[in-house]
């Protein structure tokens, strides 16, 4: 190859061409991101409609059902699922993967325009989000003191948010458990029914008298002046005094039937940390900002703050992701470091130089920094699965190093100058490297074709490998050849002098006698395995299947879980309970976290707002946990989630679900089971029995079901035909009805800059009477006032919390974690309860969430494998011209699985994404040695050597360098394969699968591919004696094996 020759004969334009390289690439990792996991385009779009003052069963009838219709229909939608609660509706659009989310969003405006008219006057306009990531908060902040929340919410509001906000990166910071200011109206039911006023009434006129308007332009003295007409109150005692005109012609003042009250809005969310009450900053980022450097800046700002602000109050870091992202790429860093130290160690062992170790050496860090230029120009983000691309690419970039230099070696032991041995050495094996390298790079691109969540995971995975390899190709064929021609010593003895002043002369004769003994063992066996070629087969066929008896025993999950040190959990007291008598139920759980020396902050946040539109209310909330490092503690994150959950089922009227917190979860629950049925009372029957069945399974925690407890409900029953008979309409006594007891926000009130509520609201003694409440006005067409218990009447039912449904039909969500097994092993015991079950006739199940996933992504992963595995195939035909020769190769992927197999049952470890990943990997890996060893016995026999000695002499040569690529390549797996540090998990199942796999597949295909090249070579010969050479094979069968 004319590059090769160029490349040794031009030593100064490749350090220049490569000093090049380098600086591309250090440019370009300096503008990379840094994230926790790649930019997940997951397909979800939600829709929220807030209703207040509407029950469960209204909400569904009156919103989400119209919204479903619409809906349902929108181009690319594979799932719609819709939750209906207390004053909120929330529909879920899963769409097909590459689904073009920006046009599918204009579609759902124009739809949701279609029906927003339909829609009761009391719910607020539909509004579509598309799930973002990025909308997890990146850090929460606890602001807290020895003061009144009210000033301690001013504080933050006007001399803390506003700083944060500002920081380049922060798309938004979000206060919860902060006071908000509110100015009251309460009228007197009596005085209103008294006077002949309705409290729509007051409303309408403290709206109408707090205007400021233009009213044009005057001249005066030659000069223009806007004319504007104040009438805003300035004053609560302004607001007092306004005119209240009645019906007789009298004017009475708005304090004369309502007490005004400068007070706080009811809180509608608490939160505090370690028992104390705070309030607290969620700060989220935008969308292509850098995680860590946000975070990093608003820790910078945060200390600034923590020196100006008010004396007394604190800022405490309550969840930085950044930390865990941080220590996760350092961890993957360290390990690949440290996998590349010890093929570097490999390598000096088994070459014995300095100089030869120098040259892989420097070939390692080209190849890895001229990969981020691939990476940049591609769009990645440095990640853990980016990362951990990179470490596993280090173990395979050394192999063609390792050819080339090994093959320029025999050449400089033959006598050729230096130069000449690096050109022709390269050159005889530079179509076998090009080959290898394009069989472990070829075997990803299926996984570009995926669809769903293996697709966004590992297509960066995928890119990274193939970037490194094709950067390792392009220097083992410029710049070891360059190097060889430079650094290689001139005489063996000067090898000998090298190794003896380095003071690895003894180290290095040992390891040379033991390679020798091993290579002459190898010879033996191999004329062994020659002269007994079915017991090798038979062999190989046997421990095959004894592999494929353990499948079962291997279980499944879709991508092994972090351990953060951090855990979540959710809690909700009887439905009904207020947000004061749910604070005190929550404080006896505080009180025992803040005791257990493995917490270092509980955060406990109490009703506000869930994820998405996703409804809470004040019986509700959550508990954020974060522990103490791993070495400040005995207890695993398992273990005190385990005793946690212990001591919260002793507790009485409130549940709670804990689970392991993890910053790369996939969404969606582990386990989730859809019951589909139209009856409340037999949907609630089902979900409890399988609810309790389930939870007896080993390994399934926090099951829970949609339906939960009823809750009581008040409804009031309009007789629609006296209401008719004063002129009213449902909407009308509705509004009434609302605008009482909700409140109605009447006007504004603007104080100091500060814009303040001016609501319109019974009081709380009329609000929680019945009794009382019958007596509210209401105005006729005709101005006449009737009581509302002439036109109504209230009646007390029990009704659903919750409603769910799935394709627009009725069901019930009944959800899980799992803890201490895998999700396969679950779901099969889960699958196998159902299947004893039996269910009244029209209802049936769907199991889907985290499983449904996993099923979807290994299927999509086997035609990947497949597809690899004939890429792998028509790679080397395409490359060496031969048909047979390949097949030979193809080989070593049976003894494959074998090894892969008791890496799993050795480890423990489930198949996952992961594990599937680097069984494609491997299928492009284990070929090689394969290729160099079937290729090297071909030229043997060129070289006119017996079919039994060009296969023994082959198998001794090329024992070395395979041992070596072999050592190499797993010693860089083993760090990731152990799993040290943090982040670890996600790479470790890919790095066993190559660590187990590659090594037994080498040790087997060394005796069983000399064995199946004797078989084919004598099919060939069968065959040509048969029908003839040209009818056979064409020219492949000349005389000189299957090739």
């Amino acid at each position: 190859m004319k590059l090769i020759k160029q490349s040794v004969m031009r030593p100064v334009g490749v350090i220049i061409a490569a000093l090049v390289m380098i600086i591309l690439g250090s440019v370009s990792l300096s503008g990379l991101k840094v994230d926790l996991m790649p930019e997940l385009d997951l397909p979800i779009v939600a829709v929220s409609t807030p209703y207040q003052g509407a029950a469960p069963q209204e909400v569904e009838n009156l919103v989400t059902r119209p919204l479903e219709g619409v809906l349902s229909s929108t181009e690319g939608v594979s799932t719609i699922q819709s939750i209906s609660t207390q004053n909120q509706s929330l529909i879920l659009l899963m769409f097909d993967f590459n689904t073009d989310l920006d046009s599918v969003m204009l579609d759902l405006r124009d739809r949701i325009d279609m029906v927003n008219q339909s829609l009761p006057d009391g719910a607020s306009s539909p509004t579509p989000m598309r799930f973002d990531p990025n909308q997890m908060p990146i850090m929460q902040i606890g602001i807290s003191a020895d003061m009144n929340l009210t000033r301690l919410t001013s504080i933050a509001e006007d001399s803390i948010i506003p700083q944060i906000e500002r920081i380049p990166g922060v798309a938004s910071v979000n206060l919860t458990g902060g006071q908000e200011r509110e100015i009251i109206v309460e009228p007197d039911l009596a005085l209103l029914q008294r006077y002949g006023l309705t409290i729509s009434q007051l409303s309408q006129i403290i709206g109408g008298e707090n205007i400021s308007a233009p009213a044009g332009e005057i001249e005066r003295g030659g000069q223009e002046m806007a004319l504007r007409i104040v009438g805003e109150f300035r004053t609560v005692d302004e607001l007092e005094n306004i005119n209240v005109p009645l019906r007789t012609g009298e004017i009475i003042k708005l304090s004369d039937v309502a007490e005004v009250r400068d007070t706080f809005k009811e809180n509608t969310s608490y939160a505090y940390v370690n028992g104390e009450p705070t309030l607290s900053m969620d700060i989220t980022k935008q969308s292509d900002a850098n995680t860590v450097e946000v975070a990093n800046a608003v820790t910078r700002e945060l200390e600034r703050l923590q020196q100006n602000i008010t004396q007394g109050v604190s800022l405490t870091p309550i969840m930085d992701s950044s930390v865990f992202i941080t220590d996760s790429i350092d961890s993957v860093a360290v390990n690949m470091l440290l996998g590349g130290s010890m093929a570097l160690l490999v390598l000096l062992l088994f070459l014995r130089s300095f100089r030869s170790t120098l040259i892989i050496g420097l070939s390692i860090p080209i190849a890895v920094i001229s990969a981020f230029t691939l990476l940049y120009f591609a769009g990645e983000t440095i990640n853990i699965i980016t990362l951990g691309g990179l470490a596993l690419g280090i173990g395979l970039l050394v192999d063609n190093s390792i050819v080339i230099l090994e093959n320029i070696y025999k050449f400089r032991e033959r006598g050729y100058s230096k130069k000449d041995a690096a050109i022709n050495g390269a050159k005889e094996v530079a179509s076998a490297v090009i080959a290898s390298t394009m069989t472990s790079m070829v075997v990803f691109v299926p996984i570009v074709f995926t669809d769903g969540i293996a697709s966004e995971l590992f297509i960066p995975l995928a890119l990274t490998v193939g970037f490194t390899l094709l950067a390792s190709l392009v220097v083992s064929l410029t710049i070891v050849p360059m190097l060889s021609g430079l650094l290689l010593p001139d005489l063996v003895r000067a090898q000998a002098e090298e190794e003896q002043a380095r003071g690895i002369r003894k180290i290095g004769v040992g390891i040379g006698h033991i390679l020798e003994k091993i290579t002459n063992a190898y010879g033996k066996v191999l004329k062994w395995a020659i002269n007994h070629k079915r017991t090798v087969v038979l062999s190989t066929i046997i421990l095959l299947v004894a592999s494929l008896g353990t499948v079962r025993l291997v279980g499944m999950e879709l991508i092994p879980g972090f351990d953060q040190g951090e855990i979540s959990a959710s809690f909700e007291t009887p439905p009904g309970t207020s947000l004061e008598e749910t604070r005190l139920a929550v404080a006896e759980i505080e009180e025992y976290l803040i005791s257990l020396d493995e917490v270092e902050v509980a955060y406990t946040t109490i009703g506000g707002g869930g994820m998405m539109g996703q409804p809470t209310g004040s019986n509700s909330g959550d508990f954020y946990i974060r522990l103490v490092s791993q070495d400040e503690r005995s207890l695993s994150t398992n273990d005190v989630i385990r005793d946690f959950s212990e001591f919260t089922d002793t507790l009485a009227n409130i549940d709670v679900n804990v689970w392991a917190f993890e910053s790369g979860g996939m969404g969606g629950d582990a386990i989730s089971l859809e019951v589909r049925g139209d009856d409340f009372e037999t949907l609630n029957f089902i979900a409890d029995d399988l609810r309790d069945i389930i939870s007896d399974i080993p390994g399934a925690e926090n099951i829970t079901h949609s339906m939960g407890d009823t809750r009581p409900e008040m409804q009031l029953h309009v007789n629609r035909d006296l209401a008719m008979q004063y002129g009213l309409s449902y909407a009308e006594i509705m509004d009434t009805v609302r605008g009482s007891v909700s409140g109605q926000v009447a006007s504004l009130m603007r104080v100091e800059g500060q814009e303040i509520e001016i609501s319109v609201i019974l009081p709380e003694d009329y609000r929680n009477n019945f009794d009382r409440l019958q007596e509210l006005p209401i105005l006729t067409q005709t101005g006449d006032i009737v009581p509302l218990s002439a036109i109504a009447r209230f009646e007390q039912v029990e009704g659903p919390t919750t409603i769910t449904r799935q394709n627009q039909s009725r069901g019930v969500s009944i959800t899980g974690d799992i803890m201490d097994r895998d999700l396969g092993s679950v779901i099969a015991d889960i699958e196998e309860e159902l299947n004893n079950y039996i269910f009244p006739e029209g209802y049936d199940y769907n199991i889907g969430g985290e499983f449904e996933m996993m099923m979807d992504a290994f299927t999509d992963l086997v035609l990947a494998l497949l597809l690899a595995i004939f890429l792998v195939y028509a790679v080397m035909a395409f490359q060496f011209e031969k048909v047979l020769y390949p097949f030979i190769v193809m080989f070593s992927l049976p003894a494959t699985f074998i090894g892969i197999m008791i890496g799993f049952l050795i480890t423990g470890r489930p198949l996952s994404a992961p594990a599937f990943i680097g069984v494609i990997m491997l299928s492009g890996i284990v070929v090689n040695n394969a290729i160099v060893l079937v290729d090297y016995i071909n030229k043997l026999r060129e070289r006119d050597y017996s079919r039994e000695e060009a296969i023994i002499e082959a198998g001794k040569t090329r024992l070395r360098p395979i041992l070596m690529t072999m050592l190499t390549t797993v010693l860089a797996m083993v760090p990731l394969a152990i799993g040290i540090g943090e982040g670890a998990e996600l790479q470790a199942p890919m790095a066993t699968v190559i660590v187990f796999g590659l090594s037994f597949a080498t040790l087997i295909t060394l005796l069983l591919i000399p064995v199946m090249y004797i078989y084919t070579d004598k099919f060939t010969e069968w065959i040509k004696g048969k029908f003839g050479a040209n009818e056979a094979n064409g020219d492949e069968a000349n005389g000189d094996g299957p090739r």
